[in-house]
């Protein structure tokens, strides 16, 4: 079983119209830094597209890159199998309690392991998992049912239905959004109490399959293996999904919200998933086929390419140095990042030192664990994004009042400002590591979720009155003091921003679910948070303009910047460094080699005159 490959690029692309079978349009596409005009190659699938009676084409969201080849297989989960094997098995309550339990402790070494991963977005997923398991809802609703006489397995699947249809019914997206969380940790406790893997079906798929299903949790996402299943198509979801992550962790192109039609499809039909453009052709005619092929191989040639010159500097075609740092997570991550030809660390995520904790980590600790990481990292730069908690991300120490929407609530430095002390030691800790006579480099602290100008002058004000700040945030020094602007009215305000600080990070993943009023986590709405909506470059285009006014590097680390076809785009709108995950440096550091400033800026100016999200997507990937 395989649960990561992370040597693809794992970043999502734009979606297209779900549902609409197409006619006309280019499937076998190259990055635009590689293909700036359409090839002949191109031509020829423009001019088959459609031509075969018994070729089929439909549309959906693309959610994983790439392109896969190979035969339809349906998935039909089986739901209460494992229930079923299971129920009968009843004795008495202390035994069905200690059989409970010990199923617990298996999933809790499973879930263990799956939240040690490397790439920080899926580790998340299971951590989240992790806490549901020990929620005290699940378990008392167990023990409560088998002290009435019932099965761990019955007093399992009870429990934790009642609970998806509670957080399917509650009017809040981000509850109910967590069902498919508790469904799936109650399936991976059923799983443990029968013997019986509900996903079953998924560990013995032939190779070159093309996997078709209404939606895939994570447990079934976990037993794909990419030698078998090359492509998926999924009839529901998004593309911000929790499968969707997963799969390109796992490197499989997968297409989402296609609609139920897809789930009828023939049996063993030779099919395409076009990752690229968020498109399954079924049964393609030879020469689309061959198209294809050729796509799926430059996609592999431009990969092996970009990781033989990974540890070279990345440097535009008319000569601008391009600086591609990598996302820390834990010290874990620095493993991968150690290979990858990182530039730096462009944004460490300090919340695995606060979590899983009584008490927060003291001055000293957090000094060693930022030198620590610093130490094994390949260049100078070291960007501390300050405790972004609130939200969906709890800590057990600092109790917080139910929030009926806490995405929009009391977070990153909102809630940092209401605990002085908390906000207090961690930038003494940064500033003593930048004092430190064994340290080499520049630490860069970013405020986290600034939405005025006040809460960067309250920062200000505190580190005024931490000594050693002045000396070392000065021209020359090893302190910087950056923000992220991932709310809509820091792009707006980012003229007054930059004068205060020395660079911005954009966070186009919160930036774009803010501007469009979308929860991208939520399916039905999911699409529209596009981070290349003409919306959300306008504001990313505005901070970038603000940065070169003030003199001030502006960077983007959310998950747009991974994505290398987009990078041109980013060039032309004024970012000047990046920051992705450790497997995409390689891949967006080819991008950064392919672009030329002349070109990025007039590609910038036809996007930002787009009046959609699609209208861009076709600037990136021209037929």
């Amino acid at each position: 079983m395989l649960y990561a490959r992370s040597s693809t690029d794992p970043r999502p692309f734009l979606p297209a119209q779900p549902g609409v079978e197409q006619k006309g349009a280019s499937a076998a596409l190259k990055l635009r830094n590689t293909a700036p005009r359409r090839t002949p190659h191109n031509k020829k699938i423009c001019a088959h597209l459609g031509g075969n009676p018994l070729q089929k084409i439909f549309s959906g969201l693309p959610a994983a890159p790439g392109v896969g080849i190979g035969t339809l297989y349906t998935y039909t989960p089986l739901p209460n199998a494992a229930y079923d094997e299971a129920v009968e098995q009843s004795t008495s309550p202390a035994q069905e309690w200690q059989r409970f339990l010990d199923a617990r402790q298996r999933v809790d070494d499973e879930l263990t392991q799956l939240a040690e991963m490397d790439n920080p977005l899926v580790a998340d997923i299971f951590r989240v998992h992790l806490e549901i398991l020990h929620d005290r809802l699940i378990s008392d609703g167990v023990r409560t049912a088998i002290d009435r006489g019932t099965s761990a397995a019955t007093a399992t699947h009870q429990t934790t239905s009642e609970l998806v249809q509670l957080f399917q019914d509650l009017s809040d997206d981000y509850f109910a959004s967590r069902s498919v969380d508790i469904r799936d940790v109650g399936q991976r406790l059923l799983t443990h109490l029968s013997g019986v893997s509900l996903a079953r079906q998924l560990v013995s798929l032939p190779p070159n399959t093309v996997l078709v299903a209404e939606d895939l949790t994570p447990y079934d996402a976990t037993h794909l293996s990419p030698d078998s299943v090359v492509g998926i198509v999924l009839a529901g979801s998004a593309p911000t999904a929790h499968t969707a992550i997963l799969a390109r962790s796992l490197g499989i192109p997968l297409i989402c919200g296609v609609g139920t039609v897809v789930l009828h499809l023939t049996l063993g039909q030779t099919a395409v998933v076009d990752g690229l453009q968020g498109r399954l052709v079924v049964e393609p005619d030879p020469e689309l086929l061959e198209a294809f092929t050729q796509t799926r191989e430059r996609l592999l040639s431009f990969r092996i390419t970009a990781e033989s010159q990974s540890h070279k500097t990345a440097v535009t075609r008319d000569g601008q140095r391009v600086l591609v740092h990598a996302n820390i997570n834990s010290r874990e991550d620095m493993l991968q990042m150690a290979g990858s030809g990182a530039d730096g660390i462009g944004l460490l995520r300090t919340e695995y030192l606060f979590q899983e904790r009584t008490k927060p980590p003291s001055v000293a600790e957090q000094m060693e664990a930022y030198g620590l990481i610093h130490s094994q990292s390949p260049g100078e730069i070291l960007t501390v994004r300050l405790l972004d908690i609130g939200g969906d991300k709890p800590v057990r120490y600092l109790p917080q009042a139910a929030e009926s929407n806490p995405f929009l609530g009391v977070r990153g430095i909102r809630l940092l400002l209401q605990h002085p002390n908390l906000l207090h030691d961690q930038l003494q800790a940064l500033i003593s590591l930048s004092q430190e006579s064994g340290f080499s480099g520049v630490v860069r602290i970013l405020v986290p979720m600034v939405s005025k100008v006040i809460e960067v002058h309250r920062v200000l004000a505190i580190l005024d009155n931490i000594p050693g700040y002045n000396e070392q945030h000065q021209p020359g020094g090893r302190l910087q003091i950056g923000v992220m602007i991932e709310v809509p009215a820091a792009a707006l305000m980012a003229e007054r921003l930059a004068p205060l600080v020395d660079f911005f990070s954009i966070g186009t993943n919160d930036l774009a679910q803010y501007t469009m009023a979308a929860d991208r986590v939520n399916s039905a709405v999911a699409s529209l948070a596009s981070p290349l909506d003409p919306a959300v470059l306008r504001l990313i285009g505005m901070a970038c303009q603000a940065g070169q006014s003030a003199g001030i590097p502006v960077s983007i680390c959310g998950e747009m910047a991974g994505d290398p076809s987009v990078f041109s785009l980013l060039f032309g709108l004024g970012v000047t460094e990046v920051s992705v995950v450790a497997p995409a440096v390689a891949l967006v550091k080819e991008a950064v080699r392919q672009a030329d400033g002349d070109e990025a800026r007039r590609l910038a100016r036809q996007a930002l005159q787009a009046s959609r999200a699609q209208e861009v997507h076709r600037l990136l990937h021209p037929e």
